[in-house]
């Protein structure tokens, strides 16, 4: 298969972006790890610590963005895949079945990033539950990237 300039252009750009939010977003994570951050009441009392948290979920929001808006559809045309017709789902489920992704935990990343939208300050458990399920989330997305970063190698 070749790659036109204008592939490489698309997907370099990708690249960039993506590279970029999860250059930040690891750093963000070795950063939290080395916390102890029992409550979200801890949390909201230390400036650097709610920063910390702030960098960490705006990066994992924008990692997604990178690689939903931008790195997918560069993937899939440097694959030489007519995927400009397709819904995203089938997309996702075009990526997964050449071992670039999983739907379901891409899926499951949608959903917090979802929820992370929609504060309930009367709910300060399930703020908490979804601040270190987001967490877990970035680390399995950082992870993601970086497999779906080696299969690309190669094109």
């Amino acid at each position: 298969m070749t790659s036109t300039p204008e592939r490489q252009s698309k997907l370099g750009v990708a690249l960039w972006e993506a590279d970029r939010h999860a250059a930040a977003l690891s750093d963000a994570l070795t950063e939290w790890d080395a916390a102890t951050i029992d409550s979200l009441a801890q949390l909201e009392q230390d400036r650097l610590l709610l920063r910390l948290a702030d960098q960490l979920l705006f990066r994992f929001t924008k990692l997604q963005d990178a690689l939903g808006e931008r790195l997918l559809p560069a993937t899939l045309q440097t694959l030489a895949e007519p995927f400009e017709d397709w819904p995203m789902r089938d997309r996702l489920n075009r990526l997964e079945k050449l071992g670039f992704l999983n739907v379901d935990d891409w899926l499951r990343w949608r959903d917090l990033r979802n929820r992370l939208a929609h504060e309930y300050p009367d709910q300060v458990e399930l703020r908490f539950a979804t601040l270190k399920a987001s967490v877990a989330a970035a680390h399995e997305l950082i992870a993601a990237y970086c497999l779906w970063r080696q299969r690309l190698a190669p094109h």
